[in-house]
């Protein structure tokens, strides 16, 4: 009952912060106008504004979502049609995907998968009234090879798809994925990017709001296997789809600057960066000419590794008869000095300690054995080729 009071609250002030930055938004239109225009926010069950600057409004196609809660068979079937026959007319080549549940990933539990088209469609997984027909209408769908799925971090949404409801995705464009390759292209170090980060960075949105919805999540992990799904929680589970396709194509300009046809430029290529910027120029438009379908794909072929997450550990049918001495596939998430952390496809990370960092990037696949576990949901790793670890100097007397 507390953390039922709480998050009560925690909405109760969610609304009320909503309301305040309405009003400041009012007053700053009435008064001086800031240096970036915005187009003002409001949020209903129904229908969504989108909050945009004016730098990025060539990536938006519309400024007013329609959001459309799917719970029933016969809806899913009449609005995946409706997807697929924009796809046919050529209206759609992409879609955004996202899914919010309990504890995302393998074992998890899916409440809704988000999809943004031309309107933003809610399905209700956890609560709808037919699951088989359900699941296979969606299943038709996210399959679909002539659709890009956008998404960020795919890894532990494949995972519970897969293995949970046997649907493989594909043709996936993983934005986390693209910004690594930018970073790779551009010579600098590589790491995992957050979802809000990269928004701000590529887009320059920002969601003050989203600590309100941690919290809530922290205090009750199941609050989205609750129904009916409150309308706060509906808008977060929005936000994280409804800016993928803009997302993409600041990316894929962003890509442009500095790759053509997959390829990084020359120093002294002029012609190629000349061209490059003709390119973005005909971005504002968004228009997937060849430059940009290129690198899309290219992109989607990088992104395979993220989906084939889903197969790592799948031996491990009971994580209570893990011990010393076992063997795991580790995906490198994050390097920190001499550590290496891992995803394993399971509730629990992996530290590697004592490796030799330059032989590593973010997305690789290591063979792991297991040292120990730690008391904080991590398991000691260690490398099972030899060769890849750093030996301790001694120490004199």
């Amino acid at each position: 009952m507390l953390y039922t009071n709480t998050t009560k609250t925690l909405c109760k002030r969610y609304a009320n912060a909503m309301q305040t930055s309405g009003s400041i938004l009012r007053r700053l239109g009435a008064g001086t106008t800031p240096q970036i225009r915005r187009r003002a926010s409001t949020v209903s069950y129904g229908y969504l504004n989108l909050t945009v600057n004016d730098k990025i409004m060539p990536y938006v196609e519309g400024l007013k979502k329609k959001i459309i809660y799917v719970s029933s068979y016969k809806e899913c079937k009449a609005y995946v049609r409706e997807i697929q026959k924009s796809v046919q007319d050529g209206k759609l080549n992409c879609i955004g995907l996202d899914v919010e549940g309990y504890k995302i990933g393998r074992n998890g539990t899916v409440s809704l998968v988000q999809i943004c088209a031309e309107d933003v469609y809610l399905f209700d997984v956890y609560k709808c009234d037919n699951t088989y027909l359900f699941i296979k209408c969606l299943k038709e769908l996210l399959e679909d090879g002539r659709i890009v799925k956008i998404t960020h971090d795919c890894r532990e949404d494949c995972s519970i798809l897969f293995n949970q409801y046997s649907i493989s995705l594909n043709n996936i464009f993983d934005t986390q994925v693209a910004f690594n390759l930018l970073l790779k292209e551009t010579k600098k170090d590589l790491y995992q990017i957050s979802y809000d980060d990269l928004l701000y960075k590529c887009l320059l949105l920002h969601n003050k709001h989203k600590i309100y919805f941690h919290k809530m999540i922290s205090l009750d992990q199941k609050i989205y296997l609750k129904r009916p799904i409150a309308k706060e929680l509906i808008h977060y589970a929005i936000q994280d789809v409804i800016y993928l396709k803009p997302l993409m194509l600041n990316l894929v300009d962003r890509l442009l600057r500095v790759c053509k046809d997959g390829e990084p430029f020359g120093e002294d290529d002029s012609h190629s960066k000349e061209n490059s910027d003709d390119i973005i120029s005909e971005g504002a438009h968004n228009n997937l000419n060849e430059h940009k379908t290129n690198l899309i794909k290219r992109v989607a072929k990088l992104s395979e590794k993220y989906i084939n997450y889903q197969f790592l550990n799948t031996h491990v049918k009971n994580e209570k008869e893990l011990q010393k001495g076992m063997t795991l596939d580790g995906m490198i998430v994050s390097c920190n000095n001499l550590n290496l952390y891992v995803k394993l496809n399971l509730s629990r990370t992996g530290v590697i300690t004592n490796c030799l960092r330059n032989e590593f990037e973010i997305g690789d696949v290591v063979k792991c054995v297991i040292l120990g576990f730690c008391s904080n949901d991590y398991i000691k790793l260690g490398l099972c080729d030899p060769s890849l670890c750093v030996v301790p100097r001694e120490v004199g007397p």
